[in-house]
């Protein structure tokens, strides 16, 4: 028989307590960041289903007498996003609790409530790195995406309302970052429609994103006052309309690329990492061999629920169409 939720660690006074703890100040060295980049949430159940709807257009003149023109609105795609499960473990004997000869454990311990907030980093920003594709698995991480049939930055996001056309959110040229291109990507953000043709509104300022590979020269278009590729004095138009970060997990050594650069709007982009349960410690024992299990799991999900007010590029000057 096999003995589970068991009370070796309670035998020895304060043993439980004590790897909890270092687990504990572990989270508390590494929080994570992805809050300022993508929405961060919390939901419940096994999975979550979204749709969306268009408006209705613009209002048409009629004249006194006539009918007013008739309008309808269509129901968007719809996307799941499904919790996945996400954790490690470790073990230690009997004796090495009594004869408290773990303390080799307490450090993985440390470094695993570390890694419960450093991989919820870098799963949310494999919605970057896996955008331009439509492979739900990116670097051991599930991604839900949004359900048009095409990569979260494409040149042709197709629509559900009949005769409109597609459009894109990704430079067709895979251009290189730089202060024009930037006015370029921002022109293209700006200028995106909903489904039905209407033009949209930010509703925030735009955020630049880009791997350690460019945060040099990220810094020099968005903080510089002057433009700061060239000597003219003009002055630098993306200061203070443009925020900047930049984030390891889309170096090109951590599987993302040292070229691509992408916009959003945080707080209105929908891409999403959202909690089902936080990381927590469980403990269970094995009675027959005395070996204790000390278990590191959490549930979350990463998902898109629109690919609206964001922008890319591969920064290749290769040519892309998807």
């Amino acid at each position: 028989m096999i003995e589970t939720r068991a009370t070796w660690t309670d035998l020895i006074a304060g043993v439980g307590l004590e790897i909890a703890d270092v687990f504990d100040q572990g989270q508390e060295e590494y929080l994570p960041g992805v809050g300022m980049i993508i929405n961060s949430t919390s939901g419940d159940g096994a999975q979550r289903n979204f749709t969306g709807k268009t408006g209705v257009g613009r209002l048409n003149k009629f004249d006194d007498g006539d009918d007013m023109a008739g309008g309808r609105r269509y129901k968007t795609y719809t996307t799941s996003a499904i919790y996945n499960n996400y954790g490690k473990f470790i073990e230690v004997t009997a004796n090495d609790i009594e004869d408290r000869n773990y303390d080799a454990e307490l450090n993985e311990m440390k470094d695993l409530g570390v890694a419960a907030n450093f991989s919820q980093d870098e799963a949310a920003m494999q919605i970057f790195n896996g955008g331009f594709a439509t492979t739900s698995t990116v670097r051991g991480y599930e991604i839900n995406w949004y359900n048009d049939g095409k990569p979260t930055f494409s040149t042709i996001h197709p629509t559900v309302v009949p005769g409109a056309s597609t459009q894109s959110n990704a430079s067709s040229t895979g251009i290189k970052f730089g202060h024009d291109s930037l006015e370029i990507a921002k022109i293209a953000l700006i200028e995106q429609k909903t489904d039905d043709g209407i033009p949209m509104a930010l509703l925030g300022k735009p955020m630049l994103v880009v791997p350690p590979a460019l945060e040099r020269e990220g810094q020099e278009e968005t903080r510089s006052e002057l433009t700061p590729e060239n000597a003219n004095n003009a002055i630098n138009v993306h200061r203070g309309t443009t925020d900047m970060t930049s984030s390891l997990f889309l170096a090109a050594s951590n599987g993302g690329s040292d070229t691509a650069w992408f916009l959003t709007v945080p707080g209105k982009t929908k891409f999403f990492h959202e909690m089902r349960m936080a990381p927590s410690l469980a403990q269970e024992v094995n009675i027959k061999n005395g070996i204790v299990t000390y278990a590191v799991k959490a549930r979350w999900t990463e998902y898109v629920l629109e690919w609206k007010r964001s922008w890319a590029s591969k920064g290749d000057l290769a040519a892309y169409s998807s």
